[in-house]
Order: C-alpha cells, then structure tokens, then sequence
C-alpha cells in the first residue's frame, strides 16, 4: 500500500505487493461501487510481476481513503482521478500511463480518459455500458436497508455460476466476499456511489476518448449486459477508429473474482504486459 495526498486528503493505493520502478509504465485500476482496491488483488498482481507500475487507489471515502465533501457526481470522480494520476505518475517516474476501470470505475474511467487525452496510452473497461441505470427500489435500499441492497448485489451482480462455488481462486466465497466488501463501505458512500451511476451518460464524454480502447463484459452479467458494453464501444472513437469489445464467458458483473485467469490474460494481452 502507498499513501498519498489528493486534494488536501489522505489516498491509499495498492501496488500489486511491488515496489514502483522509475521507467515501468503505470497501470491505473479504479474499482466499482461501494468497492476498495482489493477487488484488483490477482491482476494487479499478475501486471505488477510483468513490467507495469501498478497503483490501485482507494476512491475517496473507500477502504482506506479519506472522503471528500466535494465528491458527488462521476464527473467529480473523474477530476480526482486526473489529480491521482498525475500524482502516482510522478511518483513511479512513468510516461507511460494506461487507466482501466470496473463499472463505476469503468464510468469514471472514460470521463477521465477524455480529460487526459495524450497522456494515457490504453484505456480498458470492465463491466460497463453507456449508461447504468440503477433501480430506484435498490436506490433506495443502498441508504435505508443497506444490508437488502448488500445482497442484492451480491446475488444479481455474479454470474449463476459463482452461486454454487467453482471459484477460479481456491476456498474463495464469491457472493460472501463481496457482501463483506459492501459492509465496510458507509451507507451513504454506496448510496452516492450508486446515485452517481445512475445520473450518468456515457453518450457525453464517450466520443472524446481518443486513446486504443479495450470493452470486457461478462457473458451473464445482468448489471450491464454485454449488449450495454458494445454501445458503449460504438461510442468511443479511439486513435486505431473504434474501441475494441470482448466478452468473458460464463463470468457475471464481478468479472474479476469470477473469471481471474481470463481477466487477467485480456488485460496483459491488451496492455502489452511482458
């Protein structure tokens, strides 16, 4: 983990358990809703251990980041994200900056993107879509009866697979894992985080991104199905005329923990990791 300060406030990250090296490019990892850095633990790993400077913040009033009063919206999300990158950036001494992002991550990601166009090299999104539309009964729920919202999440956002075990990672309880994960994140943080995604539109900063761009969706993921994914890819344009799309199949919404391996080689083979 290393601690910096973003807008006048504490920001932890995770580094893939390696040391920044001067020269490596740097491989940003924003996590989804009501989410922390752990969420990247095997392909911040994986990159880390094959030529990337890794760093996986804690968004503000996640895991071990303080909040900001300021944050409110995606487009906020997005100009913290900027600060971060241009802080980690000179820290790790890297040229080279990729930005990969999971659902909210993935949202904030494509605002940035359009905002550091020139400075960003690659541009990956997980589990995203043009839009992300939440319930306004789970809406509701994220704030009042947060363990209701808690598991529904953590049912609908994996694949049909992940309820009856077969975990990639041995002894790991998907659904489990995630509901511990939303347990720690305040009511009111989820709650934002989904109000956030909700107010969303895609359709705005998509058409800016100008770097090679990569969509992954979950072949069963019923939070932004592929088809959402793919209207996100026709939106961008990126520099080689188009983002690229792939699906991961048998994985839902939680497409890291439920598909690490595939994940993982997607990522490395797209970032061009040694």
């Amino acid at each position: 983990m290393t601690e910096l300060e973003i807008q006048g406030r504490k920001a932890y990250c995770g580094t893939g358990g390696s040391a920044w090296q001067e020269g490596l490019p740097l491989a940003l990892l924003l996590h989804g809703a009501g989410s922390d850095h752990t969420v990247w633990a095997l392909q911040a790993r994986s990159l880390a251990q094959h030529g990337w400077n890794v760093a996986a913040p804690d968004l503000p009033g996640h895991g071990g980041s303080e909040d900001l009063d300021a944050i409110r919206t995606i487009a906020d999300y997005a100009a913290w994200t900027v600060d971060f990158a241009a802080a980690t950036a000179a820290l790790a001494g890297s040229q080279d900056i990729a930005l990969v992002g999971h659902s909210m991550g993935a949202c904030i990601a494509v605002d940035a993107a359009s905002r550091l166009n020139g400075r960003l090299s690659r541009l990956a999104l997980l589990g995203a879509g043009e839009t992300l539309r939440v319930n306004p009964g789970l809406l509701a729920d994220t704030l009042k009866r947060p363990l209701n919202a808690h598991r529904f999440i953590a049912a609908f956002g994996h694949g049909t697979g992940a309820h009856f075990g077969g975990a990639e990672s041995p002894g790991l309880w998907m659904l489990g894992s995630t509901m511990a994960l939303l347990d720690r994140c305040l009511p009111e943080v989820l709650h934002r985080d989904f109000a956030a995604c909700n107010e969303w539109e895609g359709s705005e900063s998509a058409p800016g991104v100008t770097c090679p761009t990569l969509v992954v969706a979950g072949a069963k993921d019923r939070m932004t199905p592929p088809r959402a994914g793919r209207a996100l890819a026709d939106r961008i344009r990126g520099s080689d005329g188009g983002a690229g799309f792939v699906t991961v199949a048998d994985a839902g919404h939680m497409l890291m923990a439920e598909a690490p391996g595939a994940v993982t080689r997607c990522l490395r083979g797209f970032l061009g990791a040694k």
